[in-house]
């Protein structure tokens, strides 16, 4: 069949039929727009329920505690305790064990550098009805709240937030969000979650908090609104990292991951100090200065730093106030006399001299009143002096020509080669 001049027998679309196609199209980017909307939005509210903050009581204004009526901060300044715990686990009902000790962190309130001060976890502290237990021993059996509370008693220092992160938490971040770069004092790389993870064993403490904090810079950089629309599953992942692994009382959000310190989000040094402390020589317990930990106390009550406090003073005033009496219980003639000027000479403060009430004591013994926290570091430092002393605290004051002294050093045979000198033996 031949087609007529000026005709074809092709059909022509109907310009409603064409408008239709379009309009359908439309209507389906539209309903997946929809659709996606509502996943990512569903995954933005589940993500910002999952990272809302665990009210502690030990934080609430209501509470009477020292730390609601009593403890004192900056204002202005942001004061925060960081706990690093072992890896959370939320089939296992019981808190997870510190792995680092304490840190009170303090930002703002006109510091120049962030401030940290460092807790040691074996010391012990008083717990409403539990009486004394370490800082370690709180966490593991009573938790972070407990723990909170605990140390607000104990420094006077108010706290403003909790962050307990487990040593899962920034591997775990990098392992979703990496490779990242990471920056800091020692340069650039990109750390594995390994890495990160070694990181946070490191048992210097500054570097602890130097790499963390670097790692969370480059963490938020990585994470915002947008990320939940760029790679939703990714968002997810994030979020489950966040809600598994870091306990706060803080809403986190997905967008401010380091509002909680505002400070670390710059490369800045840290301002560190630690409590100071005395080992006793016999058990390998560690006692803390309690005058020298209250003035870094109250540095944190103030605002100001610790940089300029001198971790040696501490000890020499501990030396220069405590008085020490020396006895002669060995039977050795000018022992006692002998050891004053020793101990002179080293910085204790020696209140006299004289004879025990018997003179064959065989071994050294340094004595202090059970219970007096500031005699029984000096008692430590005193064994250094005499190695083969044995430390004994009393339960009664001990005395020195009749009049209570901090602490009394009985003389024995282990100073010297032993003499005849009967009762007749000098001071």
């Amino acid at each position: 069949m031949s087609e007529l001049p000026g005709f074809t027998l092709t059909r022509r679309r109907s310009p409603v039929r064409l408008l239709r196609v379009l309009l359908r199209a439309l209507i389906g980017l539209v309903i997946v727009a929809v659709l996606w909307a509502a996943f990512v939005g569903g995954l933005w509210l589940l993500g910002s329920n999952r990272l809302e903050g665990v009210p502690l009581t030990a934080l609430r204004e209501d509470v009477l505690l020292l730390g609601a009526s009593g403890a004192q901060a900056p204002d202005d300044a942001t004061t925060l305790l960081l706990l690093l715990v072992e890896p959370l686990d939320p089939t296992v009902p019981r808190p997870s064990p510190l792995v680092a000790p304490p840190v009170l962190l303090q930002v703002g309130g006109g510091r120049t550098e962030p401030a940290a001060l460092v807790i040691p976890s074996s010391i012990e502290v008083v717990v409403d009805g539990q009486g004394l237990m370490s800082l370690d021993a709180v966490q593991r059996e009573l938790g972070a709240d407990r723990l909170a509370r605990a140390i607000i008693d104990y420094t006077e220092v108010r706290l403003d937030h909790v962050v307990a992160v487990s040593t899962d938490a920034l591997p775990g971040l990098v392992r979703e969000l990496g490779p990242l770069e990471v920056c800091g004092g020692w340069g650039c790389d990109e750390p594995t979650p390994d890495d990160v993870r070694a990181w946070l064993r490191d048992p210097d403490v500054e570097e602890v908090l130097a790499r963390g904090a670097a790692v969370l810079r480059a963490v938020a950089a990585q994470v915002d609104t947008s990320l939940f629309v760029r790679s939703p599953l990714q968002g997810r992942a994030v979020v489950d990292v966040l809600a598994g692994q870091v306990v706060t009382d803080v809403d986190l959000g997905v967008r401010s991951l380091i509002d909680l310190a505002p400070a670390l989000g710059e490369v800045t040094p840290i301002d560190v100090d630690r409590l100071p402390m005395v080992r006793n020589p016999s058990t390998g317990e560690l006692v803390v200065l309690e005058e020298a930990a209250m003035l870094r106390f109250q540095r944190l009550q103030d605002g100001l730093p610790f940089e300029d406090i001198e971790p040696e003073e501490d000890v020499e005033r501990l030396r220069s106030v405590t008085g020490v009496a020396v006895l002669n219980g060995a039977g050795v003639a000018g022992l006692a006399a002998q050891y004053e000027a020793e101990l002179t000479a080293a910085g204790f403060t020696v209140e006299g001299t004289g004879n025990d009430v018997r003179f064959d004591r065989e071994r050294t013994v340094i004595n202090y009143l059970a219970g007096d926290r500031e005699a029984e570091p000096v008692a430590f430092l005193l064994a250094e002096q005499f190695p083969s002393a044995a430390i004994e605290a009393v339960d009664d004051p001990p005395l020195f020509e009749g009049e209570p002294v901090a602490i009394v050093v009985l003389l024995g045979r282990d100073l010297t080669t032993p003499i005849d000198g009967g009762d007749d033996a000098q001071r």
